[in-house]
């Protein structure tokens, strides 16, 4: 028989599985390829950034510490459980007590990496600007873990005992420990042994000498786990289908102007499909969204021809390139499954939509690049619309031969 510990380690394992399935389809080679660029160019365009500034920038000092403070919320606790459970749970309340609090321990050393992260990317600016040392880095750095402990055990308080009126101070306390991160601009050590007092104390009150007369909530522990499930799905749905996400149908009638744009005078029931399918499926237009923005910020940012000529080429590449499955997801809707349309017209139909996206992406970079000289907005043009020809009326009729 299956204990209740050997059965939430089978869920953590399902669950874990789901998020290296979807995970692979998401940060594929294409997009971490772009991602990559992306990040680098911001890294050195805040590297760029940061040889203007000076000790005069106070407000930069208030700002990184906002940054900060706001990263030490997030994520919330991985429970691992069922709508089911909230009945069949509750003649082992007690022993699921012991697995939350694993659970939220677990959690909690997990989302401090954000928190670290964070610091580390506004180090350079308290160092210039606030004068801080390694001990004032390090006192803000045990300060946000501090704070992080009282908000997570007055979280799990909140979840444990079912008083959602305590839900009404959480914003109060939040705004205390706001104010403690901005006093640490010049009380960083002293902030930094407050904070970790009243962190010892809540931990050791609200988490580690729990009353034993409580009743755990079940429903409340539920529920936030089914919208922390969701909000995850939701994430991966903007790459791929995801069958675990609920959402309700829209009509959108907003987009029908854009379909109508998108599709010629005289278009058929494929090309109808195909252009409907690109702008109200997310996992379609999201990307390509994505994708284009990624490029354009990144044209921006960086300074060097050579890096704005390969991601700009790059970023055309794979937005082309991620639509191609369009056409045989719409090959299998029941419509065209039982009353195919002509391949010569799916052909025709999947260039001449292709052909008009990559004539956009073309002129968009080709706007970007202008910002930095007409040279290279030129080149780009020039650059992509060579893509434009080899993709369009070379690649893509053999890639949808017969």
């Amino acid at each position: 028989l299956m204990t209740l510990h050997e059965l939430f380690k089978k869920r953590q394992a399902h669950y874990m599985k789901q998020l290296v399935k979807y995970g692979q389809l998401v940060f594929n080679d294409h997009f971490i390829l772009i991602l990559v660029l992306f990040v680098g160019a911001l890294g050195y365009t805040y590297s760029t950034w940061l040889q203007t500034i000076d000790d005069s920038a106070t407000h930069l000092v208030f700002i990184a510490l906002t940054v900060g403070f706001m990263s030490i919320f997030w994520g919330s606790t991985a429970t691992y459980l069922e709508p089911a459970d909230a009945l069949f749970l509750l003649p082992k309340e007690r022993e699921y007590i012991a697995i939350y609090k694993r659970q939220t321990i677990k959690s909690y050393v997990i989302h401090l990496i954000p928190s670290v992260i964070t610091l580390i990317v506004i180090t350079p600016i308290l160092k210039e600007v606030a004068y801080f040392g390694l001990y004032e880095i390090g006192a803000i750095c045990f300060m946000w873990f501090s704070l992080k402990a009282i908000d997570v055990t007055y979280l799990f308080y909140i979840d444990m005992s079912g008083n959602h009126r305590l839900n009404h101070y959480k914003w109060l306390l939040r705004g205390m420990m706001y104010m403690m991160t901005l006093l640490s601009a010049n009380f960083a050590i002293i902030m930094a042994f407050i904070s970790l007092l009243l962190g010892g104390g809540v931990v050791y009150y609200g988490f580690v000498q729990l009353p034993a007369t409580i009743h755990i909530s079940l429903e409340t522990l539920i529920s936030r786990e089914q919208a922390r499930l969701q909000r995850i799905y939701y994430f991966f749905n903007l790459f791929t289908d995801v069958p675990y996400i609920q959402q309700k149908p829209r009509r959108l009638r907003w987009l029908d102007p854009m379909i109508e744009w998108l599709q010629p005078k005289h278009v058929s029931h494929f090309g109808y499909y195909l252009r409907r399918e690109f702008v109200r499926q997310g996992s379609y237009s999201g990307l390509v969204i994505r994708l284009l923005m990624i490029g354009l910020l990144t044209i921006t940012l960086i300074e060097q021809p050579f890096m704005i000529y390969i991601i700009s080429l790059l970023s055309h590449y794979l937005i082309l390139v991620q639509l191609l499955p369009l056409r045989e997801r719409l090959l299998k809707h029941a419509q065209f499954v039982y009353y195919p349309p002509e391949e010569g017209q799916v052909r025709q139909d999947m260039q001449h939509f292709l052909r008009q996206l990559s004539l956009v992406v073309t002129g968009l970079f080709g706007c970007a690049g202008l910002l930095h000289s007409f040279a290279i907005g030129s080149t780009i043009l020039g650059l992509n619309f060579v893509l434009f020809v080899g993709f369009i009326y070379l690649y893509l009729p053999y890639y949808l031969r017969p």
